[in-house]
């Protein structure tokens, strides 16, 4: 669904309101989202209030998750209202925001990536909260939330509260979901201007602000729907190359049997048609390959095999078997494998990601040494490949992990331009990041930072 595509977007430092009127609204935002969360690794909560709490569990086994599993283990964890909200015996929105702080750090000690909750709010309706109490608490989360490595879902049932609330929580919240969207919110306010602080400068300032940022949004979207364009075009000449080259193999071994004239195939000529049809089909089999992946990640439909997986050995059977690439190219491929490092991935997915990258440094490292190093910190594995190529604008360095997105155009180098794009899912569902440092002119060097706690 789309709405599943959409939330595995969301990340750290994201405040969202939920606004719903069915159950299935309910269910077919958070449990999604509280899923994606389990998947990254992160600790989990779920505040419950109005539904009794087998109601919630067989509404997640239901989802085909295995809720029950993760409580077991300590990485999901059910808490009421009055072991969460009124733990002090009364709603202290700034006592809230000191046990976020604490459960952050509980959960980064024990290995998790991150923390995520979703609480049902109507618990606020009792004699315990107050709505004035309510609205100054989720405008303390919006400035406790940016930076911070929480997010949480606020749900919030339209049937139990009346509309002047109803706006005021959407003025809190920077996203909304609504129905079956996951909508950017035109209408949040900066929590100074909702709890009545900001001037009417600055309130005329935001006003301007969010409008721009709302035709930013517009112009982002027909730049996509352009790229999707140009991508097109540019998969068809790609695709088509190696199926030329197939065809010209084929006719001309057509012709020559045609003739009877067997003798001229030569061992050195069959080897040498063979070679050549061996390298398009390689060629095409990665081509489709990208496109399956990208295919697989858009549906949400890319799962990962875990296995126990020491990386420095991965690392070296990656560059034994691309080094011939490298060898052909002139290019010195140098390795640091760095010290032995176990953790619970899916191999062939790091496989794939470390190829994507040193592919990369060979098409875009003008010919100069790659180097390909593994290190680590204790609770992370780091994952890098330098090149000293033709580098990076710096406007360039988050875009080019976009869908459809490359740095140069189509004509300067091949390929569809989505190894980078599929590298950063395939790290993201381990629960990881990549990132990019470079400078124009000077090369790049990508790093992949992966959690070694083992995913549950």
């Amino acid at each position: 669904m789309e709405i599943q595509r959409e939330l595995q977007r969301m990340g750290h430092g994201d405040h969202l309101c939920l606004v719903y009127e069915t159950a299935e609204e309910q269910w077919d935002a958070v449990i999604p989202y509280m899923a994606e969360g389990l998947a990254r690794n992160e600790a989990c909560l779920y505040v419950i209030d109005d539904r009794a709490l087998d109601e919630v569990r067989q509404a997640f086994i239901s989802y085909g998750v295995d809720i029950d599993a993760h409580v077991r283990s300590g990485q999901f964890v059910f808490a009421t209202k009055r072991e969460a909200y009124l733990a002090s015996g009364a709603f202290n929105p700034h006592a809230m925001i000191a046990f976020l702080e604490a459960t952050v750090r509980e959960a980064a000690a024990a290995g998790r990536t991150g923390f995520r909750v979703t609480a049902e709010m109507t618990w606020a309706l009792g004699q315990e909260c107050g709505c004035d109490r309510l609205i100054e608490y989720e405008s303390l989360l919006s400035e406790f939330f940016p930076g911070s490595r929480v997010t949480a879902i606020c749900q919030y049932n339209r049937k139990r509260f009346g509309a002047d609330l109803i706006r005021d929580v959407l003025r809190t919240h920077p996203v909304a979901i609504l129905g079956n969207q996951v909508c950017p919110n035109l209408y949040y306010e900066t929590p100074a201007m909702v709890l009545g602080q900001g001037s009417p400068e600055q309130r005329v300032d935001w006003m301007i602000e969010q409008l721009q940022r709302f035709r930013g949004a517009e112009r982002k979207l027909e730049r996509a729907i352009q790229s999707r364009d140009e991508f097109l075009s540019v998969a068809s000449h790609e695709l088509n190359t190696p199926l030329t080259s197939l065809k010209l193999q084929v006719q001309s071994l057509t012709r020559a049997l045609a003739r009877g004239d067997g003798a001229s195939l030569t061992r050195e000529k069959v080897a040498g048609i063979v070679d050549r049809t061996d390298r398009q089909l390689r060629r095409l089999s990665r081509l489709v390959s990208d496109l399956l992946d990208v295919s697989r990640i858009h549906a949400n439909k890319m799962t990962l095999e875990l296995e126990r997986t020491e990386l420095r050995e991965l690392v070296e059977d990656v560059v034994d078997r691309i080094s011939g690439e490298f060898t052909h190219m002139g290019v010195r491929l140098d390795v640091v494998p760095g010290p032995e490092v176990v953790g619970h991935w899916d191999r062939s997915r790091l496989e794939q990601v470390l190829i994507n990258l040193l592919s990369n440094a060979l098409k875009y490292g003008a010919g100069k040494p790659v180097r390909v190093e593994v290190a680590a910190d204790g609770a992370r594995v780091y994952l890098s490949v330098k090149d000293h190529g033709v580098g990076l604008r710096e406007e360039d360095r988050t875009r080019i992990f976009e869908r459809f997105e490359r740095a140069i155009s189509a004509s300067e180098a091949s390929g569809l331009g989505l190894g980078l794009y599929i590298t950063r899912e395939i790290v993201q569902a381990h629960g990881g990041d990549i990132s990019v440092e470079s400078r124009l002119g000077e090369g790049s060097t990508f790093t992949v930072s992966l959690p070694l706690g083992a995913r549950a």
